[in-house]
């Protein structure tokens, strides 16, 4: 029947339906022609009595359907407007039941049905006051029920969705050419014991997701608008923000599904937004989640690559993604994501830090993320500890630097081990940087350069380039400090990034004679000299210049060569974020990030987000207090000797302020500005 009636206008085939319409009298009866001519071609034969030929409405599956919309057969009510009060639990589910058929219709139905939903999670029937209320008032609105527009894809199409503590609703709406907005359709649903669970804006997202997901046939291909009483959701799906960084995974799966569609978000009060009321009571019908979480697929990755016990050269996202199957933990975390966590009472100690975190932790092909941050499973987390350390930086930039790409239970801590344990790191440990007036923040990278000589150090001479604004650093060997030799090397510099428009140095005599005056001059740069004997006020140059020669020193001790931990010294220093910014250099200077060791620890990104953010962050406090008999680092004055010496302190001279320590049989006395904290398994070098 369909394919023979196919071609003739204004005719639907339903099963063994036949459904025509016409704009008139005229245009209906020529259709009825062409279709009663077809089907006595075909050999069909219809009977009579079940035709009706030039009505005004039809009735379909318990509808009625007009001109002016859709409504209900009043005759298909009387069953359930004359049923009587419910005897027991299966006689209220099939009365609510079909009260639900006609849900779309009712608009204001949550405080009728609340009652009777109660009475049915109760386990055991019990018909009350309360019930017996909602009953009569549920069958006194089927009774009054409105019509349902018809769809018109030519109008505006409005869709007004909410969110409550448990359940979703959304609208679905036609604005006429008057302005008056009409109903087309009414959808809500339950959410199950994991959803219950969301934050409000999760809840809220969804809500616009499943009003989407509902009316996908309307919508398909056309443009239309989005109404929700959360402003931060306006923000956060509208066209000119994106979405926050450290958003939920949740939110920017939502965020990519939107991106199908072509609409308009705006803000409604709640008080006057009409799906607030019908998402208190949603449809009990047994309906699927959304299943747009976006979960990645896990790949199968055969091939296990050995990992050394002090290195990660060849650890990447892959193999991260096999041992997270393996982990005893991870593994129960896994399948928590994807089928819901259960009460808190019932997780065990290993997986609370992961339960806390519960609404933020997502699975990108088969790896764990706590928002941007890929967790690593136990059996490898010593590899990455141990390479994050290999560039002996300290305990707060390690920590920006691991907060950068990942994360596991207790990271910050062990981080603070790592450091305390290393006998390098401590007899290296340089005083805390004097307070100093700070130059003003340059308007753009490249602006403003301080320069400075570094030497003799390892027997060789380095001209050191640091810029103001993104703290980029360059560093070059010299074999002379001649005027001629330095504006070589910053001739080529410029070469790179250009010149800049102001240049500090000291009164060094390479900067202060003629030939370089009259270069600075000729490229209208700018030249300041610092005060002399103030070299503080070329306070950029001076602390890259103590940080240079600190953490190379440290790294050359490891046994690797000069000219190679300079080169490790810059590509790590230039890949983490600043305290100053909160934005690594590199990120400042070439608007990317550097692609280093750590990098390949995160799966390739599925859309790439340039990150903009300016922070400041203070100077952290060390805890000042030590006991009798504790191990310490205090300060050695001995002339040739490491800055830091291992001792135990033996008395307390002034409680909290000064003690006396026992150095190698003698008794020093020390303030504790003059001492640092260790673990008590360090042992004294030999060497």
């Amino acid at each position: 029947m369909s394919n023979q009636l196919k071609d003739i206008q204004n005719t639907v085939v339903f099963i063994d339906n036949i459904y025509m319409a016409g704009r008139n009298l005229q245009d209906l009866y020529d259709t009825v022609v062409q279709v009663l001519t077809k089907l006595e071609l075909c050999d069909f034969k219809l009977k009579i009595e079940k035709c009706k030929l030039f009505t005004k409405y039809i009735d379909v599956f318990g509808f009625r359907i007009n001109k002016y919309g859709m409504s209900v057969i009043k005759s298909n009510l009387k069953p359930l407007l004359n049923a009587p009060a419910p005897t027991n639990l299966t006689m209220l589910k099939s009365f609510l039941g079909k009260v639900n058929y006609y849900s779309r219709f009712l608009n204001n139905m949550a405080t009728a049905l609340t009652p009777l939903y109660e009475c049915t999670k109760r386990g055991k029937f019990k018909w009350t006051k309360e019930c017996q209320f909602a009953f009569e008032l549920i069958k006194n609105k089927l009774a009054n029920t409105e019509n349902l527009k018809h769809f018109n894809p030519e109008q505006p199409i409005i869709i007004t969705c909410d969110a409550s503590q448990s359940e979703l609703a959304a609208i679905l709406s036609n604005r006429d050419e008057k302005g008056v907005i009409k109903p087309v359709a009414y959808a809500s649903k339950k959410l199950n014991s994991t959803e219950i669970k969301y934050a409000a804006i999760d809840k809220e997202a969804m809500a616009i997701v499943f009003g989407i997901t509902k009316f996908y046939n309307y919508i398909y291909g056309r443009s239309f608008e989005l109404e929700t009483d959360s402003s931060a959701l306006v923000r956060i799906f509208g066209p000119t923000k994106g979405i926050p960084k450290m958003a939920a995974k949740r939110l920017q799966h939502y965020a990519i599904f939107l991106s199908a569609f072509k609409y308009k978000i705006r803000h409604i009060k709640t008080s006057i937004n009409p799906a607030d009321f019908l998402s208190r009571t949603p449809e009990l019908l047994q309906e699927d989640g959304l299943m747009l979480h976006s979960l990645c697929l896990n790949g199968n990755v055969t091939n296990v690559i050995q990992i050394h016990n002090s290195k990660m050269d060849h650890l990447n996202w892959k193999i991260i993604q096999n041992k997270t199957k393996v982990d005893q933990t991870l593994s129960k975390v896994l399948r928590y994501c994807m089928d819901g966590w259960p009460e808190k009472s019932l997780i065990t100690p290993d997986l609370l830090p992961y339960y806390n975190r519960k609404i933020e932790i997502n699975i990108d092909r088969g790896c764990l993320f706590w928002g941007h941050r890929i967790i690593i499973p136990e059996p490898i987390r010593q590899a990455v500890m141990q390479s994050l350390h290999e560039s002996h930086f300290g305990i707060v930039r390690m920590k920006e630097l691991a907060r950068s790409y990942f994360w596991w239970p207790n990271l910050d801590s062990q981080i603070e081990n790592v450091t305390k344990s290393c006998l390098i790191c401590l007899t290296n440990f340089k005083n805390p940087p004097k307070l100093e007036k700070p130059w003003p923040v340059p308007p753009s990278p490249w602006y403003r350069l301080h320069a400075d000589f570094l030497g003799p150090f390892y027997k060789k001479m380095y001209l050191v380039v640091v810029d103001s604004y993104t703290k980029w650093p360059e560093v070059f060997e010299m074999g002379n400090m001649t005027a001629t030799k330095t504006i070589d090397i910053l001739e080529t510099l410029f070469s790179r990034y250009g010149y800049p428009v102001h240049l500090v140095t000291d009164n060094q005599t390479t900067f202060a004679g003629l030939e370089f005056a009259t270069y600075c001059e000729k490229n209208n740069i700018k030249h300041t000299f610092t005060p002399p004997y103030h070299p503080a006020t070329n306070g950029a140059a001076e602390r890259f210049v103590e940080t240079f020669k600190t953490t190379v020193t440290k790294i050359k001790e490891t046994g690797t060569a000069v000219g190679t931990a300079i080169q490790l010294f810059l590509f790590d220093y230039r890949s983490t974020p600043q305290r100053t910014t909160g934005i690594s250099p590199a990120r400042l200077m070439l608007g990317r990030e550097l692609r280093n060791r750590f990098s390949i620890l995160r799966p390739p990104p599925l859309v790439d987000s340039l990150i903009d953010k300016q922070t400041q962050k203070g100077e952290g406090r060390r805890d000042g207090y030590f006991i009798v008999g504790q191990k310490v680092m205090v300060r050695d004055y001995r002339k040739g000797c490491k800055p830091w010496i291992l001792g135990i302190i033996i008395a307390e001279s002034v409680p909290g302020l000064t003690y006396k320590v026992d150095v190698l049989g003698m008794t020093w006395k020390r303030h504790v500005n003059q001492m640092l904290s260790c673990n008590e398994s360090i042992e004294e070098s030999t060497t």
